[in-house]
């Protein structure tokens, strides 16, 4: 979806042969995420925007755009049972319209790092070590080695299972809520960070339903992109 050129404010030139340095850097920034923009010119070269309504309409461009392509991170040894894949597919019915590609966490990484060079904003990390947050330490180590957020925020959703037999669930929260801090560091470099919890029931419809639950929260975190939920663990 291309963005409209934006009107010129009164007394403005129309002569637009020469594209000011202002013009230049909107066309920089929006090549980021694959737009053309367009823009007035303004006093000494730099750009300049008629209405607050011309930025938020931007915005919310940007950030559908951006919101097309989800990718899910995980390490799960080959376990094609693992309750992570069922959630890959949950997401895939559920977000028609959205590219949902996954990558895993070994120590070469070279698909996720292809995933990252493709510009994907939007990453589901399932965790399925011991370690309450390993697998989203690494995804965030590699971010943050990327610079891909220097333009636009990242999201990460670190995807954490609540499973009964095997967890006490006030052990497991405690350990969850380490997560603002980490959130904190991240978004220092523009990546918003939250976490997921779903419940891992033995019946196999209680399951699902928590599984598509999990899906929508997912959706609509990555849609929104709000900071306001960010540090946030969020329950399915």
């Amino acid at each position: 979806m291309a963005l409209a050129p934006l009107a010129p404010t009164a007394g403005a030139s129309p002569n637009r042969s020469a594209p000011s340095a202002g013009h230049q850097l909107m066309g920089v920034a929006a090549a980021g995420v694959g737009l053309p923009a367009d823009g007035t010119g303004g006093r000494g070269g730099r750009g300049q925007v008629t209405y607050k309504r011309d930025l938020y309409a931007a915005e919310s461009i940007i950030k559908e755009r951006i919101s097309q392509h989800i990718c899910i991170v995980m390490d799960t040894k080959e376990d094609e049972e693992h309750v992570g894949h069922h959630l890959e597919e949950m997401l895939k019915n559920e977000l028609n319209n959205v590219k949902v590609t996954s990558g895993p966490l070994g120590q070469a990484g070279r698909d996720l790092q292809q995933i990252i060079l493709e510009q994907c904003y939007s990453f589901v990390c399932v965790n399925v070590m011991t370690s309450a947050f390993e697998e989203t330490q690494k995804l965030l180590n590699m971010l943050k080695e990327s610079h891909l957020s220097v333009l636009y925020p990242v999201v990460v959703i670190s995807v954490h299972f609540l499973d009964y037999k095997s967890v006490h669930f006030d052990h497991k929260m405690e350990n969850l809520m380490q997560i603002r801090e980490l959130a904190k560091e991240v978004k220092e470099r523009n990546i918003l960070l939250c976490g997921l919890l779903i419940y891992y029931p033995q019946d196999e419809q209680k399951l699902q339903d928590s599984l598509r639950q999990g899906a929508t929260i997912i959706a609509t975190l990555i849609k929104e992109r709000n900071s306001a939920f960010i540090g946030q663990l969020l329950v399915a």
